[in-house]
């Protein structure tokens, strides 16, 4: 089985696709549950880029380790790295926002992943068309990201911009989660594929989240 791309790879599964679908189900709820409690130890902390800029090499280390192995074991081990440094980095975040609206929003984003990561699975037809768009509007979406703020600081008014950027991401991260899993199912159904699949599917997790509780969430002014 070719392991250069893991949406490009051949070859015999070794399990059944319920038994795959249910992997991908439980390493994505392991590692929202290992990012929730990493972030539940780091409410306390102070965000500082000492602490920021390390986690977020970790982040993209633990991308890496899990996607250039052809090894399960590996790839769980960058999967665990990656969820843990995404916990350190929201710990601070969420910290800002009060504990029953975190727990709403973490809720309503699994909710939300669930449901639409089960209509990307029951598409017979692939995705793939979506490509182009949903990266290109990954782009976009990240260039106002930095460039909206950068506006903001040079005294140029930009109203509810933000706010709608921000709707936007969630648009464009519900679409991604459907085309993660549709993706997902058209691979070979191996545990390593399982493994593999689910830091995309995280990653969609972590992104709604983040956008649904500076939306949605309740400022904690304690």
């Amino acid at each position: 089985m070719e392991t250069t791309s893991l949406w490009e790879r051949t070859g015999e599964g070794n399990m059944s696709a319920n038994r795959y679908a249910f992997w991908v189900t439980f390493w994505t709820a392991f590692g929202i549950a290992t990012s929730a409690v990493t972030s539940y130890f780091a409410l306390s902390w102070e965000f500082s880029l000492i602490l920021f800029f390390p986690a977020l090499v970790a982040t993209f280390v633990g991308i890496w380790i899990a996607s250039d192995n052809d090894n399960p074991i590996i790839s769980l081990g960058g999967y665990m790295l990656l969820t843990v440094s995404f916990g350190v980095i929201t710990g601070p975040v969420v910290a800002m926002y009060t504990t029953a609206s975190v727990t709403r929003i973490l809720l309503l984003t699994t909710a939300m992943v669930i449901g639409l990561g089960m209509a990307g699975t029951l598409i017979p037809q692939s995705l793939e068309s979506w490509r182009s768009w949903l990266f290109g509007g990954l782009l976009l979406l990240l260039a106002g990201q930095i460039l909206l703020p950068l506006i903001s600081y040079l005294g140029i008014p930009i109203g509810n911009t933000m706010t709608l950027w921000d709707w936007a991401g969630v648009t464009l991260f519900s679409f991604f989660v459907v085309y993660d899993l549709n993706r997902a199912m058209r691979i070979p159904y191996t545990m390593k594929n399982a493994i593999d699949s689910t830091v995309a599917i995280y990653l969609d997790f972590a992104n709604l989240f983040i956008r649904l509780l500076s939306l949605l969430g309740d400022a904690d002014n304690d």
